[in-house]
């Protein structure tokens, strides 16, 4: 994961701001702004939401350093499901809600099936 304080660094410069000009237009010292880009401090989230309107970047941006948080990887290990996935990635949104309602439906039939085998307390 990016550093906040880098990001923060990279996208002021980007945009051409000095340290005191985005301060000002952020209506806070400029020695806050400093300590945050040193990585003192953070920001409340209320000076996170304005940091990213006045930078013109999404909050995943000004923190993560990309427009969308990673997504958390996990392995597949049987070949023919890792494929499947693959292409349920790709169907339209309500497509891929069918999938996983059918999911849920096989995992907790699983779950059953579990449960009624187990010997009696």
């Amino acid at each position: 994961m990016a550093d906040f304080a880098q990001n923060l660094i990279t996208l002021r410069k980007a945009r051409k701001l000095t340290q005191l000009e985005l301060a000002h237009l952020l209506d806070i010292q400029p020695r806050m702004l400093g300590r945050w880009e040193q990585g003192v401090v953070k920001p409340q989230f209320d000076h996170m939401v304005q940091l990213a309107q006045v930078l013109e970047v999404s909050l995943d941006c000004l923190v993560y350093g990309t427009d969308s948080p990673q997504p958390t990887a996990f392995e597949i290990n049987n070949k023919r499901l890792q494929e499947l996935c693959k292409q349920v990635d790709q169907l339209p949104s309500d497509d891929q809600a069918v999938v996983c309602h059918f999911l849920d439906m096989a995992i907790r039939q699983d779950q059953f099936r579990r449960l009624a085998a187990r010997p009696a307390a």
